[in-house]
């Protein structure tokens, strides 16, 4: 991923979860920002990854993602990943 500006919107996410996940029932980003956790919903996306637009200004800082999916009886949290969002000048 390319260096990652504050105020940049409308940031296309693809998570390649290295396994087919198309028949998941959940798909969601559990995001973790400053002690605050939020849910992004996602798409599966060319059946082994998951797909978000995140329209909002992004912020300076560290951005955790957890992926959560339900896929037949399993459900549970998968690998996280994680992105820096610098500075506008930095």
């Amino acid at each position: 991923m390319e260096k990652i500006y504050a105020g940049t919107t409308n940031l296309e996410i693809i998570i390649d979860m290295q396994q087919d996940i198309s028949n998941a029932t959940v798909h969601e980003v559990i995001v973790l920002k400053d002690g605050e956790e939020s849910v992004w919903d996602a798409e599966v996306y060319e059946s082994n990854c998951l797909r978000f637009l995140y329209t909002s200004e992004l912020v300076e800082g560290t951005y955790y993602l957890h992926p959560n999916l339900t896929i037949n009886d399993w459900s549970g949290l998968a690998n996280p990943v994680t992105f820096r969002v610098y500075p506008k000048w930095g």
